[in-house]
């Protein structure tokens, strides 16, 4: 054995395609040899440290320590708070070696109805987000309520698929994009002409028409922009700002009209919220299908630059990346080990990702369990990585702070100050980590994001067809103060603080 620098090791493979992993930089990685043969040579010609804390011998060269690895079989681990300490078992398997990780906790009988922790107690075969109290994070969905419910709505998908994908094929050919073609960038990665997609119903509307009013006044190009509607409402409203933005729209009714229109008090995780995944996922895999590569992002996001000019050349030093996710900065561990946001992310079009997206589709009742499209995407993320060798990469936000969000918003200030200083210059500013669409609003203002005049948003299908986008779209952005302890392109100091004990954003 031997130990080596965690973050050495993590750059040396761009992260393994994971979101740099929180820690101490004193952190270590332990490498197992399990052939003499594996073992480098340097560690050879050396004599074991026999030092209490340093009776594996450290090797501070990555090179070196894994110089005679014919492969190398990586895990993520740690202790989290409230587990007791953790062993690991590696067992020779000679011709049946397992990928996957067993976990094994001590909790109490199972007769007695308690799930808690019990030293005493026998090791017992649990799910792999099991918390220290017992509960599986992955409840599973019961045949009549939701198994079922899902296999009528994978039915209705199958009915209609040829037809859905040759409308999408009509309506990319009618606003002038031509059918995809392939080039290799970095590292013989095959790239494909990419097609950014959303999906909304009429509840968050006015978040998608400012992401349309941004775009327009920082003069940027919405035409390779594809909405995937879920009422009529929101078609005609998208079809009103089509005639000036070049932005493409479709309602797909056979699968779509069942789905709740929404309103201004969803949040994540409630009924709607959950309903909405669906669409999410068709769109993507629709688009997907279609030869092109894609860029999904939910409504409440703006544009500095338009991210696509960074997806179409994007490449490392290590790996060809099949799909790219911004980093949501949860550290739950039902989100680990990647902690992607499934609310902006880029897929290339290879079977690959194509795979990954309908097995998305085939989870849609366990989504709907879970309520929650990024828990089973970041574990499926996690098996195809392992099972077919998708190569997924997430957008760390200390070493890609271009792709900054809600995180940054609620926890970061530094950065947000760089951003309105102009000392950073972002693709994109994306308002997840905060609850409710209300939220989000009064965020934007005060952030100085918002470009929706108000006689547009109290009634916004008649603004769309009535007035032209110019009377609905503002050339700048309209601040209003909310709270002083939330970012803010002006002092807020005499607004109430948002959070308990919150600072002001600018100190006096």
């Amino acid at each position: 054995m031997a130990r080596i620098s965690k973050h050495e090791l993590m750059s040396a493979f761009d992260n393994f395609g994971v979101a740099t992993l929180e820690s101490p930089p004193t952190d270590e990685a332990l490498l197992i040899y399990n052939h003499a043969d594996a073992i480098p040579d340097k560690l050879l010609q050396s004599s074991p440290a026999v030092n209490e804390y340093e009776f594996i011998t450290r090797i501070d060269n990555v090179t070196e320590a894994i110089q005679n690895c014919g492969s190398l079989n990586v895990q993520f681990t740690h202790t989290p708070v409230g587990f007791r300490p953790q062993c690991h078992v590696w067992i020779p398997a000679h011709n049946l070696p397992a990928f996957h990780v067993d976990r094994w906790m001590r909790f109490s009988d199972a007769t007695t109805n308690s799930n808690k922790f019990n030293h005493n107690a026998p090791l017992q075969h649990v799910g792999s987000i099991t918390t220290p109290n017992g509960v599986d994070r992955f409840d599973l969905p019961a045949f009549k309520t939701l198994i079922s419910a899902h296999w009528k709505a994978l039915l209705q998908f199958f009915e209609n698929s040829d037809v859905v994908l040759e409308d999408i094929r009509k309506i990319l050919k009618s606003n002038g994009i031509k059918p995809p073609t392939a080039k290799h960038i970095k590292n013989d990665t095959l790239a494909h002409e990419a097609i950014t997609v959303m999906t909304v119903n009429y509840g968050q509307s006015d978040l998608l028409v400012n992401f349309f009013c941004a775009a327009k006044a920082r003069g940027l190009d919405l035409h390779r922009v594809l909405v995937f509607v879920t009422d009529e409402e929101t078609k005609q409203l998208v079809e009103g700002f089509s005639k000036d933005l070049g932005v493409m729209v479709y309602y797909d009714e056979r699968n779509f009209a069942a789905l709740p229109k929404g309103g201004e008090h969803v949040k994540y995780g409630d009924g709607t919220f959950t309903s909405m995944m669906f669409a999410k996922i068709l769109c993507v895999l629709y688009v997907n299908l279609s030869g092109y590569d894609t860029l999904y992002q939910d409504v409440d996001i703006v544009y500095y630059r338009n991210p696509l000019d960074f997806f179409n050349d994007y490449g490392s030093g290590s790996q060809n990346f099949d799909m790219i996710f911004q980093h949501d900065g949860s550290s739950q561990p039902r989100y680990a080990p990647y902690s992607c946001n499934s609310g902006f992310f880029y897929t290339r079009s290879n079977k690959k990702v194509q795979y990954l997206l309908t097995s998305l589709l085939y989870h849609g009742d366990l989504i709907r369990k879970t309520r929650s499209h990024q828990q089973v995407l970041n574990q499926l993320l996690l098996e195809h990585s392992s099972l077919f060798g998708l190569k997924v990469k997430v957008l760390d936000r200390h070493d890609y702070p271009h792709f900054p969000g809600g995180y940054h918003f609620n926890f970061d200030h530094s950065t947000m100050h760089q951003i309105i200083s102009g000392e950073l210059k972002p693709y994109i500013f994306h308002m997840f980590f905060t609850d409710g669409k209300e939220t989000k609003v009064k965020f934007l203002k005060q952030f100085g994001e918002w470009y929706v005049h108000e006689e547009c948003t109290e009634k916004l299908v008649d603004s769309a067809n009535n007035l032209p986008v110019s009377h609905c779209c503002s050339e700048k952005p309209l601040i209003s103060c909310y709270y002083k302890d939330k970012p803010s392109t002006i002092p807020c100091n005499d607004s109430p603080a948002h959070d308990e004990n919150g600072e002001p954003f600018w100190k006096q």
